[in-house]
């Protein structure tokens, strides 16, 4: 029974995955495209390297990542594919996939650690809780980390009869490793649980750091080939994390600010459930493997100045089994109050509360653009305007245009952008371009004589996405940003 459960639940998966990768289009971090996609068409020869963010002379990405994109493109373009949509969805597609196989790994390889009356809702939440499957289509450093992350951690929890492949789990924290360096917290961890707890032998830890030294290596050299000299871009960006950099664009927060932010953009309900189980995990099971991954590498990112929510993303896939093993732990604990909490009608009420939030927060996520969704203006302006010239103008201060700006990579040649910090400013001569603005909502009239008119033509987000928006972000969530088309035009 449980194998046929598993095998819809997988299916059902793979589906929402699938639409994940095709509706989440965009990225939901910068960084998603400008130090990714736009490095690999840079080394590919197709976009200027002078175009790229500072994090490209200060070599402080690895180039793992930009390599596959490259290898993705590369092979897509042989067969025809130009259209740059398509190109994006193929490398989400490929990072969804990674994921599935590292989760199903994950959930096979620990399932005999879950008492078997939880055992169906944590294979289900396991690829299903709200966030995971927009994780999973994010091509990113954390997304990736994560899955071998994930992957490392399974080979460890696996039954002991399974046997452990030390030199295999090396290249795997390896690998997490070159995607995002401060993971290197949660393998430091990792050895220390196997030095300490499990008090493994010397020769397997030495095949688990040749596993890793080997990784390493590779992409020292893949470093090296890409940027045309040798560096070693974990140590930069380590560095930089941790002392700052002189460009002054790193935002500082006390040390306190993670736990807030999962209890508010993991959603209130499950927030709560995620920091109450990290404590209980903590203070029950603290020889458990989970906790000596995750207590390093949440310390070493409160200790760093810098904060950024995505930063945690790393240890996404590992909450659901933090979840269910300190609840068991704690009904272990305290036996008697968790009989009567079962008894009573709240706990029936509560779970279906959680399972209609979660079925909400799915839906809004798979079916939406990523962060500000400025590649569907992107689509939009291709189809509308197919050939001849464009100007495209975001209405926004120099500093923080990057936000919104469509990155060229999305956008047909002919088409040329520039910010302006008035919608009433007249229009330099413009005859047979079109004129299209980017605004965050409405553009009031001008009322002054001659000057442009503004017609919206599409908002970057859909409107339901918008409400869900305000009620996730609260204080702060903002105006969709809305593409809009000058007619007239005066021209002199």
């Amino acid at each position: 029974m449980l194998l046929h459960r598993f095998r819809w639940i997988l299916l059902a998966a793979l589906a929402v995955h699938i639409v994940a990768a095709w509706f989440s289009n965009g990225y939901h971090a910068v960084d998603e495209h400008f130090q990714v996609i736009a490095f690999a068409e840079a080394k590919a020869g197709h976009e200027p390297v002078a175009g790229l963010p500072w994090e490209y002379a200060a070599q402080v990405r690895s180039a793992l990542l930009p390599a596959v994109c490259m290898a993705v493109f590369g092979t897509a373009r042989s067969f025809g594919i130009h259209d740059p949509l398509v190109l994006a969805f193929l490398l989400r597609l490929l990072t969804a996939f990674l994921a599935l196989v590292a989760v199903t790994v994950f959930v096979r390889s620990t399932r005999h650690l879950v008492e078997q009356r939880f055992l169906a809702a944590y294979v289900l939440l396991s690829y299903l809780l709200w966030f995971l499957p927009f994780l999973h289509v994010r091509f990113t450093g954390e997304t990736w980390s994560g899955s071998f992350l994930l992957l490392a951690v399974a080979s460890l929890l696996a039954p002991k009869g399974a046997g452990r492949n030390f030199a295999g789990t090396g290249c795997l924290l390896g690998l997490a490793f070159l995607c995002r360096p401060p993971v290197l917290a949660a393998a430091a961890g990792m050895c220390l649980w196997l030095a300490v707890v499990e008090r493994e032998r010397i020769a397997n830890m030495m095949r688990l750091l040749a596993g890793f030294s080997v990784v390493g290596a590779a992409g020292l050299a893949l470093d090296s080939w890409f940027y045309g000299t040798f560096t070693v871009t974990a140590a930069n960006y380590l560095r930089l994390g941790m002392l700052g950099t002189d460009h002054g664009v790193f935002l500082e927060y006390p040390w306190w600010y993670y736990y807030a932010w999962v209890f508010k953009y993991a959603i209130p309900l499950f927030g709560a459930a995620i920091l109450l189980a990290f404590g209980a995990l903590c203070a029950l099971r603290p020889k458990h493997l989970l906790t000596w991954v995750l207590v390093p590498f949440l310390v070493f990112h409160m200790l760093v100045p810098h904060k950024e929510l995505r930063f945690l993303y790393p240890l996404a896939d590992l909450v659901i089994l933090m979840v269910v093993l300190a609840l068991q732990a704690s009904e272990q604990q305290w036996p008697a109050i968790f009989r009567n909490l079962r008894q009573g009608p709240a706990l029936a009420g509560a779970v279906v509360v959680a399972a209609v939030v979660n079925l909400g927060a799915l839906a809004v996520v798979i079916f939406s653009p990523a962060g500000s969704g400025s590649t569907n203006l992107c689509n939009t302006i291709n189809q509308r305007f197919p050939s001849g010239a464009v100007r495209l103008s975001y209405l926004e201060g120099k500093e923080a245009a990057w936000r919104i700006r469509v990155p060229g990579f999305y956008l047909r040649e002919g088409i040329s952008d520039t910010v302006i910090t008035s919608a009433c400013a007249p229009l330099p001569a413009t005859y047979g371009r079109v004129e299209l603005l980017v605004a965050h909502g409405p553009v009031k009239s001008c009322g002054v004589p001659g000057a442009v008119r503004w017609t919206p033509l599409l908002s970057a987000l859909p409107p339901w996405k918008q409400m869900a928006l305000k009620a996730y972000e609260w204080e702060d969530a903002k105006e969709a940003w809305i593409l809009y088309q000058a007619t007239p035009v005066n021209h002199k």
